[in-house]
């Protein structure tokens, strides 16, 4: 599923011609669980999320020998994800079998069913709707209780577990070397969550107008910049082909960077050409279907700021 050209939320009843219960399942491995599930229940939606591409691939294939439809899978991180693609009060239930249980104490605050996730949830899930937690690590089913029961927002159930969960590709493992399996609901109660705004796709490219002429390209030194929570980093810079001191109205060069935040992570570049004799454009590039966050923006306004110290140019406009 290319979740980045979707809208912000998704329409799921369209991207599955149905309007079944929805389901959300974070790290769905090599799919096994989220098959069963799906052919069970023919007549529900279920949308699985990953972050290894070798999971991805697996389960890909496993989903379309066994021709199951009413399931669509993406490679993005679960906050990111459950935040900006699905409306308030929309999802069933969000499934999360035996998540990286990040063993040390301070490791503890990558866990992923934390007060911060669960308020989250609550905002998307609807009254009723549940959080079920696999998992066979005790601490971190502890974790998991006290997070849920701080956010306010949940009762916790101890149902028998579906017989799917533990037939996992984990599941099994850890039952092999007799180690003992949890599992646990927390339920959404109706009291009133808190709202997540979603982000709006711009009109526009983020971009900013500069006064001048560009000056030889000279090396960019590795550049870290915090902005609006997260943080920018500027790698390189190179000058593309096709431009050169001839044509000073198409000298364009082409900055790699990154932009860190805490639910999602992305590569960019950040195309600077000079477009008349006197003005440059600094523009965040297309490709690749950025998100436009307010970090991403940042990566305007570093290469904005390198430019106005590093050559003699002057800011026009800003519209980042």
């Amino acid at each position: 599923m290319a979740w980045r050209t979707l809208s912000f939320p998704a329409a799921w009843e369209a991207l599955f011609d149905s309007n079944g219960p929805l389901t959300l399942e974070v790290g769905f491995g090599d799919g096994r669980f989220t098959e069963r599930l799906a052919l069970e229940q023919s007549g529900a939606r279920f949308v699985g999320l990953e972050i290894s591409s070798g999971s991805l691939q697996r389960a890909l294939k496993r989903l379309k020998r066994s021709g199951v439809g009413n399931v669509r899978i993406a490679k993005v991180g679960a906050a990111f994800a459950l935040r900006q693609l699905f409306a308030a009060s929309s999802l069933d239930a969000i499934v999360v079998n035996f998540p990286d249980p990040w063993p040390k104490e301070r490791h503890s605050k990558h866990r992923l069913l934390q007060r911060s996730f669960f308020a989250l949830a609550a905002a998307r899930l609807r009254s009723g709707g549940e959080v079920r937690l696999a998992t066979d690590h005790a601490p971190y089913l502890e974790f998991a209780r006290s997070e849920a029961a701080a956010c306010g927002l949940y009762r916790e159930l101890r149902p028998q577990p579906p017989a799917a969960v533990f037939e996992t590709k984990y599941a099994v493992k850890w039952r092999d070397q007799g180690k003992p399996l949890y599992y646990v609901v927390f339920a959404r109660n109706p009291l009133p969550a808190e709202e997540f705004d979603h982000l709006e796709r711009p009109a526009e490219m983020p971009h900013a107008l500069l006064k001048g002429s560009l000056p030889d390209l000279a090396p960019l030194p590795k550049t870290v910049l915090p902005y609006a929570g997260g943080h920018v980093i500027l790698h390189d810079v190179s000058r593309l082909l096709g431009s050169g001191a001839s044509d000073a109205a198409r000298e364009r060069w082409l900055v790699r960077a990154t932009v860190e935040e805490p639910d999602l992570k992305q590569q960019l570049m950040v195309l600077v050409e000079q477009r008349s004799a006197a003005e440059v454009i600094v523009r965040l590039e297309p490709f690749g279907d950025p998100i436009i966050t307010p970090v991403a923006r940042g990566a305007v306004h570093a290469v904005t700021e390198w430019l106005l110290h590093a050559a003699s140019l002057s800011a026009a406009a800003r519209n980042y």
